[in-house]
């Protein structure tokens, strides 16, 4: 864990030099933040997927609650 944040925070340093360098055209990219990306992606998606589902059982409740105001009037 403490070798992972090290490299991480040695590629950061290098990455911030190449730019301040303006060098950065020529920097590879950098493994971990591309891994952190793809992480916040997932995690983006798995809230959108959440709040739709959230949003139909919403949609699903009301409809029930209409049903059965309308059912009781009837009856």
């Amino acid at each position: 864990m403490i070798n992972v944040n090290i490299c991480a925070f040695l590629e950061n340093l290098e990455y911030q030099i190449s730019l301040k360098e303006k060098t950065y055209k020529n920097f590879k990219k950098i493994p971990v933040f591309t891994e952190q990306i793809k992480q916040f992606d997932k995690a983006v998606l798995n809230l959108e997927a959440k709040f739709e589902k959230i949003q139909l059982r919403d949609k699903y409740k009301i409809i029930i609650t209409e049903l059965d105001s309308l059912i009781k009037q009837a009856g």
